[in-house]
């Protein structure tokens, strides 16, 4: 199979559902970004330690877990595929709660922002954070669009779980410089 098909040479593409759309239509930006960061959370997790089986087998279950809402935000509410095509549930926002919880059991509690870097498992863990956050505004934009019941709860649902993604990067940012023996920068006001 070729990696090029030349289809998209005029700047449009193929929605998961069939619809051909221009490559800026908000499901391709909100899908781009989920691809965005699907990626940069691969870099993280070539990064972890590798001891730690337990922090790649989250990281994997997350980047799967993206590429359902990938699917999912490629497909349209009112194609017939649409009811084919599973949304994000809660068990996989409470997942990343727990994972949360673990890690911040052996941080330091924060009193001061942090400048985002240090060991670069970390780092790139905050850079992923950061691309989260965009992503969920993209999402945010999705449902201003969206007046349909079900696309609307699944849109919330998927919210839900891209804001607790990037409190979860944030946190893994963290925990990673802790594993590897690098102090936080604390912020402080250069005025």
């Amino acid at each position: 199979m070729k990696a090029y098909t030349g289809k998209g040479d005029q700047g449009q593409t193929n929605l998961y559902s069939g619809e051909r759309v221009t490559k800026s239509h908000p499901r391709v930006e909100a899908c781009g970004d989920l691809d965005e960061l699907n990626s940069v959370l691969g870099a993280v997790i070539s990064l972890f330690p590798a001891d730690r089986d337990d922090l790649k087998a989250l990281g994997e279950q997350i980047q799967s877990i993206l590429f359902v809402a990938g699917a999912w935000l490629s497909t349209t509410p009112d194609s017939p595929r649409f009811e084919a095509v599973a949304g994000i549930a809660g068990a996989e926002t409470e997942l990343l709660e727990q994972a949360m919880d673990g890690m911040n059991g052996e941080l330091a509690s924060l009193s001061e922002f942090i400048l985002p870097g240090g060991h670069p498992a970390g780092a790139l863990a905050h850079v992923a954070r950061t691309v989260c956050r965009r992503a969920e505004r993209r999402v945010v934009v999705l449902r201003g669009e969206s007046n349909q019941g079900k696309a609307q709860s699944e849109l919330m649902e998927l919210l839900k779980f891209l804001n607790r993604l990037s409190s979860y990067l944030f946190v893994l940012a963290r925990y990673l410089n802790k594993l590897n023996g690098v102090e936080e920068s604390g912020w402080k006001n250069p005025r």
